[in-house]
């Protein structure tokens, strides 16, 4: 009997933790897709996020659902104001895609995000920046010429597709109306 007790009340729990998660990235998109940045929400996420984290350890699939495990990483994406925490993070992410808790694909994001954050190349091409002249192109990338192997071993779509995808959406940034007439359009 108790065993079934702990079970139902840490299915309960994971689904409070969904339900929080996901609020928490639709404030996180929110604020990024609109016009106005706002550095708090990234904070109050983090801090939020680290509480989560060490209360019940990584909200992995098993516990709060595929939507709230991507948001979960997503927001972990956005700590950019906490390089620690996001390789704590990172750690946590290994573990879990070992044991099928977390997507791997994640991992390439995450690692790429620290490497640029700590000011050294990245290894799957997943970062971009937009230059002077208004471009947007990848952050550099270490040894190039091995990119489509560590791209793949994680699965990860072809570098040339993805850039494209990334200019085609980025063109949006800021811009939450022209994006939604867009995506409309997309969708038909």
């Amino acid at each position: 009997m108790f065993v079934v007790k702990v079970f139902l009340a840490s299915k309960q729990k994971g689904k409070e933790l969904s339900r929080e998660i996901i609020v928490m990235v639709k404030k996180d998109q929110r604020m990024r897709k609109g016009s106005v940045w706002n550095a708090l929400v990234d904070k109050r996420n983090t801090k939020r996020l680290k509480e989560i984290i060490k209360r019940y350890g990584w909200p992995t699939l098993s516990l709060v659902g595929r939507e709230a495990a991507d948001g979960a990483w997503l927001l972990a994406q956005h700590a950019d104001l906490d390089v620690r925490f996001q390789k704590k993070v990172l750690g946590l992410m290994t573990q879990a895609v070992a044991h099928g808790e977390a997507r791997k694909k994640h991992l390439a994001y995450l690692t790429d995000r620290i490497l640029v954050n700590i000011s050294k190349p990245q290894l799957y091409g997943t970062q971009f920046f937009t230059d002077k002249q208004g471009i947007l192109g990848p952050r550099p990338i270490k040894n190039p010429q091995h990119l489509a192997a560590r791209r793949k071993a994680f699965g990860l779509e072809p570098f040339s597709l993805y850039i494209k995808r990334v200019r085609r959406v980025s063109r949006f940034f800021g811009k939450p109306k022209e994006a939604q007439r867009f995506f409309r359009k997309v969708r038909k």
